[in-house]
């Protein structure tokens, strides 16, 4: 039989009580306390450290920027937050500020992290003058023309509904009948892929269609979807000319020339009614009288330009490049000096230079001197029984019967800009819709460079580059008027 202990008597344990509750009761508040807390910092706290609404803004125009407190956040009718508070905007489109209001925004807070909180603003007006109408109004043609060079589109070029914010903004801007025609008109001739035309039928569903509409838009479809057969454009022909040799001069400048009396050709030739063989559809163009130079520009001419017109110097490159007149290609592999004398051609060189350098040669010479066109350089070429290809850059040092590396050499630019159906919806209305509308230029380049396989390069072959673009194949020579 096992012996009984006896435990010692202890007093009873007792926690002590805070602020008169007992320790259950205080336990259970501070629990309530912390869920409190969390539930606070949960769903009020990212609210009221960062309290606003998620605002889509809206415009009559298409893509507007939208500028809050003289920031620019992005276009019109995306959502952006804005933080609570009042919050001056700026609506633009093309650089113009068409409308300027204050957003006042206010401060919810709780699940703003969870819920976002939406708020749309007003629907400005718009008030413009003729004016800011038209530069909006070239803007839109503009960033057409500029997509035409775009045939297929990717993860990098994306397709955008350019022909849709064109109505639009026409729609909203109330543009006068005849300039609302001449502008669908102009970007139709810009249609050079099959999204495009398909973006452009569906946003002229809301348009009342003109005969020539209807033309060029039937055209862009034949020529995208290459639903015909049939050849487009006449065939070549040219008259036989009696060419002058002709001079510039100004000081140690010093070009030979040859002289064309006015006359009409057909520039171009019989192709397939598909991209990129309608580039090259014969057109009948008519040319003024004018003088074309034997060679093209020298590396010795152009160091005499810049020599008188050292912002146009290498050094001044950063410059040039801030403004669009150049690329970082401006004058690289050239050493240049208006000291030892070199017949070897001018490259990387944009088409504003050149320009700069013709304006620049035309006040020295009294003359006026300008990248020829298109049809002029042609015409030339035409007048060339045998045409020889360059295959170095080095010019040919007989050019006694006429202009000399119109091929080969280098790609010369013209001052005739690129539209990709002009040779099939009326040639010439298609360069006068272009000045009409002062939409910048993309130069069509000619003749093929040294580097170029001579059999697929013609008197016709055509082709485009960025007026800034400065390329090692890419050079010019001048024409002027006596």
């Amino acid at each position: 039989m096992k012996r009984r202990i006896e435990l010692p008597e202890v007093d009873q344990v007792q926690l002590p009580h805070l602020f008169g509750l007992r320790p259950g009761v205080l336990i259970l508040i501070i629990l309530l306390i912390v869920l409190v807390a969390v539930l606070f910092f949960i769903a009020f706290f990212p609210g009221v450290i960062k309290g606003g609404r998620y605002v889509t803004f809206r415009a009559p125009l298409s893509e507007s920027g939208v500028v809050v407190d003289g920031t620019y956040i992005g276009v019109t009718d995306y959502p952006y937050f804005i933080e609570s508070g009042s919050h001056e905007v700026q609506v633009m489109k093309a650089g113009i500020s068409y409308s300027s209001y204050t957003l006042d925004v206010d401060h919810p807070v709780f699940l703003t992290w969870l819920f976002h909180r939406k708020l749309e603003a007003p629907l400005p007006s718009l008030a413009l003058d003729e004016e800011k109408k038209s530069v909006i109004n070239q803007f839109n043609l503009q960033e057409i023309a500029d997509a035409s060079a775009i045939l297929s589109y990717d993860m990098v070029n994306r397709s955008r509904p350019l022909f849709s914010n064109l109505i639009q903004d026409l729609q909203a801007l109330e543009l006068d009948q005849n300039t609302t025609q001449a502008t669908i008109e102009t970007a139709l001739r810009y249609i050079s892929n099959e999204t495009m035309l398909s973006e452009a039928k569906e946003a002229l569903e809301a348009v009342e269609m003109s005969d020539t509409m209807l033309e060029v838009i039937t055209i862009a479809e034949a020529v995208v979807k290459n639903t015909t057969n049939s050849g487009v454009g006449l065939a070549s022909t040219a008259p036989s000319l009696t060419t002058k040799k002709q001079s510039l001069s100004y000081g140690d400048f010093q070009l030979a020339g040859f002289s064309y009396p006015s006359s009409s050709l057909v520039m171009g030739r019989e192709t397939p009614a598909s991209y990129p063989q309608v580039n090259e559809a014969g057109v009948s163009v008519a040319v003024p009288s004018f003088v074309l130079g034997a060679t093209e520009i020298s590396q010795y001419q152009w160091a005499l330009f810049v020599e008188e017109n050292p912002y146009w110097d290498k050094s001044n490159k950063a410059e040039l490049i801030s403004k669009g007149l150049v690329d970082d290609s401006y004058m690289q592999g050239m050493t240049i000096s208006p000291v030892f004398v070199t017949s070897r051609p001018v490259f990387n060189v944009s088409y504003h230079a050149a320009q700069a350098f013709c304006a620049w040669l035309s006040e020295k010479t009294g003359k006026k001197v300008f990248l020829p066109t298109e049809a002029m350089w042609t015409l030339a070429a035409l007048q060339q029984n045998e045409l020889k290809y360059n295959t170095s850059l080095s010019p040919y040092p007989d050019y006694s019967s006429g202009p000399v590396s119109l091929l080969g050499g280098v790609w010369e630019l013209t001052q005739t800009p690129y539209i990709p159906l002009s040779r099939l919806t009326g040639y010439e209305e298609s360069l006068a819709l272009h000045e009409a509308f002062s939409l910048q230029m993309q130069p069509i380049v000619k003749g093929g460079s040294y580097l170029n396989d001579p059999q697929t390069i013609t008197a016709h072959t055509v082709g485009v580059i960025e007026p800034d673009a400065c390329g090692d194949q890419i050079g010019f020579r001048v024409a002027w008027y006596e």
